[in-house]
């Protein structure tokens, strides 16, 4: 499956479990980056996420801020590296 799929399947899931989910969405990036604009990550209160939004380093980092910075509502984070 593509991560899209991935993405639309697990959300199925948690939606029917009645499980909160967040989704990470890469929405701007400046020069060298692994992923692009787009790229999402989805994180479930019960600990299953799928997706990446970097090459690795910034996903345990999203993992455990998710339900922390979403308890208010949306909420747009900017991550910087380098």
């Amino acid at each position: 499956m593509n991560q899209v799929a991935d993405i639309l399947k697990l959300a199925g899931e948690a939606a029917q479990q009645n499980v909160d989910a967040v989704l990470a969405t890469v929405v701007r990036t400046e020069g060298s980056a692994y992923r692009r604009a787009g790229a999402m990550m989805l994180i479930c209160a019960d600990g299953r996420s799928v997706g990446m939004i970097s090459g690795g380093c910034l996903e345990p980092h999203i993992i455990k801020r998710a339900f922390w910075l979403t308890r208010d509502g949306a909420n747009v984070q900017v991550y910087q590296t380098g």
